[in-house]
């Protein structure tokens, strides 16, 4: 790395004051959901016990998978509304794959190619610069959902064998192996983030796209990359969810792409980019289930659910524009 590319990636320092401002807009909202929280676990003792907590981790194992995946696009300042999308078509690959021949090893393999494959394809697109990333993966994301539908003749794909006996049924030491692969992949993104040259120019590009490609850093290709990473964990959730759903749903993405961005955000990482962190986002995919199972408990209607959701993104969006 040049000495001027290195310059461009290091984080940009800001005044203690913009910084109070920053945390004072997360914490407000991370506070409100914690109250939440809060509420329903004196209204129902069964709320924080230790079954009830297992489930929830098991609930938001996929969804934690995606988000890992989205943290970084977001901190390039990019973004991938078409995930939900191929997370079906890579869950689809998984189920007829191992329908068609089976072995789960080569459902495997189908489906992680293809989120992987989607992702390119998606950063391939986002990186001509013709237009926002919003617009651009909105067209794939209806693209890859007609996909799914033709894929599946719009049926479930049923029966995966041993993919369902391991991740929806199987645990090691009483935790449920798809909770296992949603903290390894959060893992992995902090490895990325904190330790590789991927994620040093992901916040360079994130911080200023155009000084990073003054600086000599290979923007077109660092953003394919950064779009084929995600569709990795994008397939990678497809194959565990087909698993845990013991099918291939053409809607089992469905709403993926919006709780994944709500996640990253609540968990301080900005939609412009530049900063942000994995383990921050990891509690933003908690707190979200925390309050999903909350409202489950509460005896709230699935339609209300997903209006609080948009009222979560839009003020974690509101308070961090407003620091």
């Amino acid at each position: 790395m040049t000495s001027s590319a290195a310059t461009a990636a290091k984080p940009v320092v800001r005044k203690s004051g913009a910084l109070r401002g920053q945390d004072l807009g997360r914490y407000t909202l991370l506070i409100v959901l914690l109250l939440i929280v809060v509420v329903t676990a004196i209204g129902n003792p069964r709320f924080l016990s230790v079954n009830n907590l297992m489930n929830i981790l098991f609930q938001v194992s996929a969804l934690g998978i995606v988000a890992s995946g989205q943290t970084i696009l977001l901190i390039a300042g990019g973004l991938d509304l078409a995930v939900g999308a191929a997370l079906s078509v890579a869950g689809l690959a998984t189920a007829l794959t191992i329908m068609h021949t089976g072995s789960v090893t080569l459902g495997i393999l189908a489906g992680v190619v293809s989120g992987t494959v989607i992702g390119a394809i998606n950063g391939m697109l986002v990186a001509t610069n013709r237009a926002t990333p919003f617009i651009i993966t909105l067209g794939t994301m209806t693209f890859l959902q007609g996909v799914a539908i033709i894929m599946s003749g719009g049926s479930p794909i049923n029966g995966t064998g041993k993919l369902f006996d391991v991740f929806g049924l199987g645990d090691f030491l009483g935790v449920p192996w798809p909770v296992y692969a949603m903290f390894a992949s959060v893992l992995v993104m902090f490895l990325v983030l904190r330790f590789t040259t991927l994620g040093r120019y992901a916040f360079a590009i994130g911080g200023n796209e155009e000084a990073a490609r003054l600086s000599g850093i290979p923007v077109r290709r660092i953003k394919i990359a950064l779009y084929a990473l995600s569709g990795v964990f994008v397939g990678v959730a497809g194959v565990i969810l087909t698993g845990i759903l013991d099918s291939g749903l053409p809607s089992m993405g469905t709403g993926y792409e919006l709780r994944a961005i709500a996640a990253v955000v609540i968990g301080g990482t900005p939609l412009i980019g530049g900063r942000g962190t994995v383990i921050g986002t990891l509690g933003g995919v908690l707190l979200l289930g925390l309050v999903s199972n909350s409202m489950n408990l509460l005896g709230v209607g699935a339609n209300f659910q997903s209006a609080v959701l948009g009222l979560i993104i839009t003020a974690a969006v509101l308070l961090q524009k407003k620091a």
